[in-house]
């Protein structure tokens, strides 16, 4: 897992990799938002993604909003993106993916 700073040439390759991700070049970060069908699964969900963010030693930004999560991904260290990101965002979809399968993209 990279910890450098990634060039915009290196975050593009980077963003194909992943589903319905949003890249925020100008404050170099990535977000995804979603939707579920209680205010108790997104909240459950935001607890299954911070736990899997300590594993990975990363500390994302997690908004709720009753049913709406959005988790925003950045490093802290290098103020911008790095392998950690997407290494933490694919993580983050296979966990909805298997875990909240009923969430939808916002």
């Amino acid at each position: 897992m990279s910890i450098d700073r990634l060039n915009a040439t290196q975050v593009e390759a980077c963003m194909t990799s992943l589903s319905q991700w949003t890249c925020n070049h100008s404050d170099s970060n990535i977000f995804k938002e979603w939707r579920f069908d209680s205010f108790k699964t997104a909240i459950a969900m935001l607890v299954r993604v911070s736990e899997l963010a300590e594993s990975h030693n990363h500390h994302p930004e997690m908004v709720s909003a009753y049913t709406l999560v959005r988790i925003k991904l950045w490093t802290h260290d290098v103020q911008g993106l790095t392998g950690k990101d997407f290494e933490l965002a694919k993580a983050i979809d296979k966990l909805v993916a298997q875990e909240f399968p009923q969430a939808t993209s916002a």
